[in-house]
């Protein structure tokens, strides 16, 4: 059954008709604007699964490749968003933008917002934003203490900026194959980086650590279809015999199908790191809103634990102690404060 649109989408889908561009980052940041994020993503840090280290097989590590897409037939209307497919649920149209009250922290979010992407993405900029907005009111309906400030701050420090089609697929980096040519291995596209907030596919790996991941699958697929991506029976059943070379009992899923295809389907370039924005909103983790409701999903799911910034840091660093150390939860919320301090007296 269809569903209808939500605003976050409609917003989205004629960004991405009237824009069918790629737009390079611009370099360098605005004057007076705060230091930016680091430089390169902690895969440690986004790894909030157990990966089966043994499984690499220790070949000697190429140098990258040059990152070329893999050629890719356009994905079907059933595997992306396709009009009236959405449901509503989005926030107020008829509430200013920004927010009251969110003007400091929408200028922080855009700073790095449009150094990542640059400026054709406004509407998507906007609604992006908007959600955040939503679903940190939401964390304080349910009875967490934490800011809208501070949450950004742990959003840009994890992407270290903005950067809507993250993606680090680097074979020399792969938990499963570090050949150079890992990513015709199925197994390894389950240790890849991608999106806003960037995630580990390692997370949802369907037949290892399966406690954990099998609520991160859950939350996935439920993002997925919230965001209007519903593969067909057939583009799921495509990936079987992929899957079952590393998983022989695991039926495959919606989220089977967009691991496993990223680069035949969709074309998310090969053994490179960096920000594929032509693809954006056509593959989900390059959909903010996705990854927007992984990221609060894992914290929502400890919300009475979510006593301030710093414990819910904590929550969301999972297994990684360092996100509970008081020096790294400065680390994180300093990039907020000190743009706060600097811009918004």
């Amino acid at each position: 059954m269809k569903q209808k649109r939500s605003l976050f989408d409609m917003l989205l889908l004629g960004l991405l008709q009237a824009c069918q561009c790629s737009v390079a980052p611009p370099t360098g940041s605005d004057t007076g604007s705060p230091g930016d994020a680091a430089a390169t993503v902690d895969s440690g840090a986004l790894d909030r699964s157990i990966v089966d280290a043994a499984a690499n097989d220790g070949a000697a590590i190429d140098a990258p490749s040059d990152g070329a897409a893999v050629d890719a037939a356009p994905a079907s209307d059933a595997a992306s968003p396709d009009a009236g497919s959405f449901d509503s649920g989005s926030p107020d149209s008829g509430e200013p933008f920004p927010p009251a009250g969110t003007e400091c922290e929408f200028e922080f979010f855009r700073h790095y917002f449009e150094r990542d992407n640059g400026t054709a993405f406004t509407a998507l900029r906007d609604a992006s934003f908007l959600h955040i907005v939503q679903r940190q009111r939401a964390l304080l309906q349910c009875g967490a203490h934490t800011t809208l400030g501070g949450l950004l701050s742990l959003m840009v420090y994890e992407g270290a900026g903005a950067k809507i089609a993250f993606y680090n697929d680097l074979c020399s980096q792969n938990s499963y194959n570090s050949s150079s040519t890992c990513w015709t291995v199925p197994k390894a596209r389950y240790s890849y980086q991608f999106g806003l907030a960037p995630y580990h596919t390692s997370n949802f790996h369907p037949c290892a650590d399966v406690g954990w991941t099998s609520r991160m699958r859950a939350r996935l697929a439920a993002a997925l279809e919230a965001a209007g991506f519903s593969p067909s029976a057939d583009d799921v059943a495509s990936v079987t015999a992929d899957l079952h070379t590393f998983c022989p009992n695991a039926t495959p899923t919606a989220v089977d199908f967009y691991i496993l295809t990223v680069h035949s389907r969709f074309g998310v370039p090969t053994n490179s790191t960096g920000n594929d924005l032509p693809h954006a909103g056509t593959f989900p983790f390059f959909t903010p809103r996705v990854v927007i409701d992984l990221f609060f999903d894992t914290l929502e799911a400890a919300c009475a634990s979510l006593t301030s910034d710093e414990a819910a840091i904590g929550v969301y660093g999972g297994g990684d102690d360092s996100y509970r150390t008081p020096s790294k939860q400065a680390e994180i919320l300093s990039l907020w404060r000190n743009y706060r301090a600097a811009h918004c007296p």
